[in-house]
């Protein structure tokens, strides 16, 4: 592994996600809306203060309690006196890597320790055999409403890592038409029924002014069908509008009411496009300063188009992200990490996907699963042709 000076480090994990970014090390060239460079060190610890910083930062992640020198020289195998990791823990204090919350406690990891931690923890982290299995009897599941699928993989990541965890499907709309339905439900109202390429299946009821006869409305289904099958979805209702007035001039107002329904849909699935589940996590693991954060995580959580920049950022880099605390360029987000990656068929990303905790996690454990779960959620789009 080379010098964290570098601006980049590569894991070697299976699949299309496999590069991590070292965020905090190429902030310090070329700087990130909001984060505090001040806090950021220009020494490297060496092999044995690294190993130091690792042991604190493995205790602290499974126990939550200020970590002393007595600690770590008893339960781990360091090979140095008490006093040598004391004056150890001095030095990493004063470089910013760990901070002591009280004069008498021990130490804890700060934004910048935790940074060092994932960037040489090693390489390809891979999720416990029983783990893998339920990711795999996941993915090996049938699954055809594509929107289902993407909702129940934010909960699967959720349940794998005890975070709460986020799915974002930019793609949905890109789902091409393939046949579509009209179905009469009364002397005014009819059933549209759209099925797409994915296997995602639309259903929207439209009001009309009178209903055409049942011949009129298979007529117009049969040329919705001519000038769908073939088109994006999100593009159906334009090429109704743009085609309209080739239609017999009877069927134009059941077209037009097709048109309006699917325009409206369009605009409703921008806003669902973010599958968001385990938020609870944030109130048990109980790894926040206090209520006040937890309230204000939760809070961003629930603000879909935040997570929608973090999430469409992921996609834009095209590799796992990791960003640590202050790294975050949303303030609501710097006593959290978030761990994202894209997702896709073939190295192709069409969405991407992560997870949202305390800085306080374990790292290896949480890379693993979301580097697992967008890969095999890559081949499964790939197996329905997105």
């Amino acid at each position: 592994m080379t010098g964290l000076r570098s601006g980049t480090m590569r894991w070697r994990c299976r699949g299309p996600a496999a590069t991590f970014s070292t965020l905090a090390y190429r902030v310090l060239k070329t700087g990130l809306a909001g984060y505090d460079v001040g806090t950021m060190s220009s020494s490297q610890p060496s092999d044995r203060r690294g190993a130091i910083l690792r042991a604190l930062i493995s205790h602290y992640v499974r126990s939550g309690e200020p970590v002393g020198s007595k600690t770590l020289v008893d339960e781990y195998n360091l090979n140095v006196s008490s006093a040598t990791v004391r004056n150890e823990l001095s030095w990493l204090e004063e470089e910013g890597f760990i901070s002591q919350p009280h004069t008498s406690a021990g130490r804890i990891p700060t934004d910048l320790g935790y940074r060092f931690f994932v960037d040489t923890v090693g390489s390809d982290p891979k999720l416990s055999p029983a783990e893998r299995m339920q990711v795999e009897s996941f993915f090996g599941e049938p699954r055809f409403e594509l929107e289902d699928a993407l909702r129940h993989t934010a909960a699967l990541l959720s349940n794998l890592t005890d975070h709460a965890a986020v799915v974002f499907a930019p793609a949905l709309d890109r789902s091409v038409v393939r046949h579509v339905e009209l179905v009469s439900l009364s002397t005014e109202r009819a059933m549209v029924v759209v099925v797409t390429d994915t296997g995602r299946v639309e259903n929207h009821v439209v009001s009309l002014g009178a209903m055409p006869d049942e011949v009129q409305l298979d007529q117009t289904a049969e040329l919705l069908n001519r000038m769908l099958v073939g088109q994006p979805l999100d593009e159906a209702a334009k090429t109704i509008v743009d085609g309209i007035e080739r239609l017999p001039l009877e069927l134009r107002s059941v077209a037009s009411a097709v048109a309006a329904v699917l325009a409206q849909s369009l605009s409703m699935h921008e806003a669902e496009r973010v599958f968001l589940e385990g938020t609870s996590n944030i109130v048990d693991e109980q790894k926040f300063a206090d209520l006040e954060t937890v309230r204000q995580v939760i809070g961003a959580l629930e603000h879909r188009r935040l997570l929608l920049e973090v999430l469409a950022e992921s996609l834009a880099v095209g590799s796992v992200s990791i960003r640590i605390g202050s790294e975050n360029a949303a303030a609501e987000m710097r006593s959290c990490t978030v761990i994202t990656a894209p997702y896709g068929a073939l190295g192709h990303p069409v969405g991407s996907l992560g997870i949202v905790g305390p800085t306080r996690m374990d790292y290896k454990r949480t890379i693993a699963a979301v580097n697992a779960v967008s890969v095999n959620l890559g081949r499964m789009l790939g197996q329905l042709g997105v």
